[in-house]
Order: structure tokens, then sequence, then C-alpha cells
């Protein structure tokens, strides 16, 4: 039987959130002097260091990738909803911040202000809490959404993320600031995923049963 569209959307955004996870928890173990609450996850591929080919091209590529697959599938599924479909072309940022991150990767200590590869990170780093924040509180706006609440508030606190990585009293703290707004805009993308593969798998078991 041929998957739906829904259905690979719902694989790729779980293998995507799931990577992501994972590579987060094993490089931070791997690479010695790491420090997770003070260092970003993009330090852990900074350009010239040794993992930084296997991390950016292994880790952080494939994720902003199948992220945007997941995407391009669930967004083929919504021709008549307009405001899905424009919360999915915000959260796409999240991907392509990825792509280029990993393509740019940052200068050790990723500053603020850096060399051209670190601007070119820090721009597109940018998009993707900007674009996540704001398709957040876009599927919050979905009328008759339950959990338009939780959306708005993970919304704005992406949005907040964004500004308190730019505040030189909280340095130290980047990393655990970063990794708080990753969770949120991964979380999402994983429940959001497990709830299409639950839901095709459920369809497909109606239509199994029927007479």
């Amino acid at each position: 039987m041929k998957l739906p569209l829904s259905s690979h959307a719902g694989w790729l955004g779980l293998a995507s959130s799931g990577l992501l996870a994972w590579g987060n928890w094993h490089y931070a173990q791997t690479l010695p002097n790491y420090d997770a609450v003070r260092q970003t996850i993009s330090e852990l591929a900074a350009f010239g260091t040794p993992l930084a080919d296997q991390i950016n091209y292994g880790l952080f590529l494939p994720v902003g990738l199948m992220q945007w697959l997941a995407l391009a599938c669930q967004y083929r599924t919504l021709k008549n909803h307009s405001g899905l479909r424009r919360g999915l072309l915000a959260f796409s940022w999240v991907g392509t911040a990825y792509v280029f991150c990993a393509l740019f990767p940052c200068d050790p200590g990723s500053p603020l202000i850096g060399s051209w590869r670190q601007q070119i990170h820090n721009l597109f780093g940018a998009l993707e809490y900007l674009g996540g924040g704001l398709a957040l509180l876009l599927f919050g706006r979905i009328p008759g959404s339950r959990i338009a609440i939780p959306l708005k508030i993970s919304g704005a606190l992406v949005l907040t993320v964004l500004v308190s990585l730019a505040i030189p009293c909280l340095a130290d703290y980047r990393g655990l600031i970063q990794r708080v707004a990753e969770g949120v805009l991964f979380g999402w993308l994983a429940l959001a995923s497990a709830v299409q593969l639950a839901e095709a798998y459920i369809g497909r078991i109606e239509i199994t049963m029927r007479p």
C-alpha cells in the first residue's frame, strides 16, 4: 500500500527531530571541554574544529533537509487551509537555517561580530527563531485549535530567545537559552509528526474494517 503524504511528513519530521536530539547529546558528550550551558549548538561544529565536517554534513544538513521535506509533504495536503500553509512556510525557516548554517559554520566561540562566514551564519540563525516563533503564533491563531494557548506561548518564548541570545550579560548561558528554543521548535515538530502518523494509521484501520 502506498503511504499517504501525511505519513511521509510524519516519518521525516520524527527523523529530523530524533537525529538532532541524538546528535546534540552525542557530540556534546564526545567533544572535550564542551559546555552545553555556555556554548551554542553551532559551536559543536565551529569552523576549523576536528569534527566540523562530520557534524555539519552528517547532522545539521540532513536535519534541515528532512525538515524541509516533511513540511513540503504536509504543505501539499493542505490545499484548502491557507492559515496552516502560512504557518508551514514560516516554520520552513527552521530547516533553511540548519542547511545554511551547515554550509557556513560559525567561527570558534560563535561571536556576534566575526568573519563574513559568521555573519551569514548569524543571519540564518536569527531567521530560524524569527520564522519558527512566527509559525507557532500563526498556528495558534487557527480557529478552533484546542492547543492555541500553548502554541502562542511557545511562539513568544522562541522570539524571546532570539532577543536573549544577543544580550551580553546572558552570554554565559547562550547554550542553555538556545537549547530551550530548539527543544520547543523540534518538540512541536515531533509531536505534530507523531499525530500525523497516528491519524494515518487509524485511517488505514478504518478503511480495512469497512464491509
